[in-house]
């Protein structure tokens, strides 16, 4: 049997408004992004045994009406809005210069690697054959949904 899912305090979310450090961006290289992703990881292996499982946050409808109400806190699903729009930052640090929890798809793992195109294709620019690029993403679940053969989203 395995052992059970441990789950990170729901009362937790980041600092969702934009802040001077969004205003303020300069551009980063791909090997800063890099480094930052990989200063605090959760583990040096994946799957081995003496390493802990990944964090899970909840996922539910009142965190994204916090503040909708005027009862004196920020509607914070709007702030969270206005800042992914309006910010080009590539790293968003958080008070203990960790990240942030996000309010939507909060579990998810950040990916590095090499875009390459090599199949034809009948785009242009990056989608083109022999195109090839450095490649930082994020792939997330909607949900705490995280585990094998669990369904993700409908």
């Amino acid at each position: 049997m395995s052992e059970p899912i441990p789950r990170v305090d729901p009362r937790f979310i980041g600092a969702e408004a934009l802040t001077d450090e969004d205003r303020h961006y300069q551009g980063s290289r791909f090997q800063d992004v890099r480094d930052a992703i990989f200063a605090n990881p959760y583990y040096s292996t994946w799957g081995a045994v003496d390493e802990p499982p990944l964090p899970i946050f909840s996922v539910n409808l009142p965190q994204f009406l916090t503040g909708v109400l005027p009862l004196g806190s920020k509607f914070q699903f709007f702030q969270a809005t206005k800042r992914t729009v309006d910010s080009d930052a590539d790293l968003r640090w958080g008070p203990d210069r960790r990240g942030f929890r996000r309010l939507l798809h909060p579990n998810g793992v950040c990916l590095t690697g090499k875009w390459q195109i090599t199949e034809p294709t009948e785009y242009s620019g990056y989608f083109q054959p022999g195109s090839e690029g450095l490649l930082i993403a994020r792939y997330s679940t909607c949900c705490p949904a995280t585990q094998r053969g669990q369904t993700r989203m409908m």
